[in-house]
């Protein structure tokens, strides 16, 4: 390696499969906080009736964190991985941003 060059694990060769793992799990434990604390706060009728939307944005957000870390967790191509999501328009949107990375040069993806 030439002097000042960077090396990049996941432009070299993808991302190890136990850190995908490992970030997998601590999505997972911090979807459960998420969803414990949006629990705690619907539990409470005037807590729910001012901020039913934002709890409901919350409860999309752990959905969300949930199948990102299946995602991460699948050995499956990109494609079947991202095919396997059911959340509504979770899959088109990685999709689109996969697509969008792999037009880019691995230069500029930094």
């Amino acid at each position: 390696m030439a002097r000042g060059e960077e090396t990049n694990p996941v432009h070299s060769g993808g991302i190890e499969p136990a850190l995908a793992f490992a970030l997998a799990d601590g999505m997972v434990e911090l979807t459960r906080m998420l969803s414990d604390l949006a629990f705690d706060l619907a539990s409470d009728p005037a807590t729910l009736r001012r901020h039913m939307h934002g709890l409901q944005a919350v409860d999309r957000i752990t959905q969300a964190q949930l199948a990102m870390a299946e995602v991460l967790r699948s050995a499956d191509s990109s494609e079947a991985r991202l095919a396997a999501i059911t959340l509504d328009g979770l899959a088109q949107d990685l999709a689109t941003k996969l697509h969008g990375y792999r037009n880019v040069p691995v230069s500029d993806q930094n």
